[in-house]
């Protein structure tokens, strides 16, 4: 994942492409695993606030940001944020270009012993639809699939812990019917509140890379009932 390619999913999921831009985005995204998967990273991370009321950023903002851009003040694709500045979108493309300058840092997992499970709405655009609950005591995931269409290969679940960028693979699931999977202890570290579950569809038997290889068509975040 290029710097380029992280800008290109930020714009696309915050919808500031132009018609033909997003077109071209869109017909990758068919192909490009883990360009779907940051553009969902993305969404999840700005979504809220893209639907706020945009307001001015302060007189000293777009000169730090500016000195950020460093080598690539020159460039073409260097200009291309800028153009967020106009239509309200300037706090939100102060905020956005900010997150890309500084890397992410992941945190400690804490671990909470809570009688009430984990649960998340994993949705897509088009229809699909599965609940995931996690019994943190047991630590036993129940993923029930309600509308969930895996085309000819599989569908396969994957988590990106709160904080972190990079997706870890919890299998292949069910398109069918509800099922059980029992997380290690690596895992369970990660089911947390916070967190993303996304599914790609995959060949049959998964990813073999450890990255998601076909497009992304659904994501939700952890939250406690």
């Amino acid at each position: 994942m290029t710097d380029e390619d992280d800008i290109l999913a930020a714009e696309y999921a915050l919808g500031l492409l132009s018609p033909d831009e997003a077109a071209a985005a869109e017909a990758r995204l068919q192909l490009d695993g883990p360009l779907s998967l940051r553009v969902a990273w993305w969404r999840d991370q700005l979504g809220t606030l893209a639907h706020e009321n945009a307001v001015e950023p302060a007189s000293h903002v777009w000169p730090a940001i500016a000195a950020r851009l460093g080598s690539n003040d020159n460039s073409t694709d260097a200009a291309r944020p800028w153009k967020w500045a106009t239509g309200g979108l300037g706090a939100l493309a102060a905020v956005l270009l900010v997150m890309l300058a500084m890397q992410p840092k992941t945190l400690p997992p804490v671990r909470f012993e809570d009688p009430n499970p984990l649960v998340a709405s994993v949705a897509g655009e088009q229809g699909t639809s599965v609940a995931v609950s996690y019994d943190q005591a047991n630590r036993m995931m129940l993923i029930t699939p309600v509308s969930l269409d895996a085309g000819e290969g599989d569908a396969e679940l994957w988590i990106i812990p709160a904080g972190a960028t990079k997706p870890v693979s919890l299998g292949v699931i069910d398109a069918k019917r509800p099922e059980h999977h029992h997380m290690d202890d690596a895992k369970s570290d990660m089911m947390l509140p916070g967190a993303t579950f996304a599914i790609s569809r995959e060949a049959k038997g998964g990813s073999s890379t450890g990255a998601p290889q076909g497009p992304v068509i659904a994501t939700g975040k952890i939250i406690r009932v």
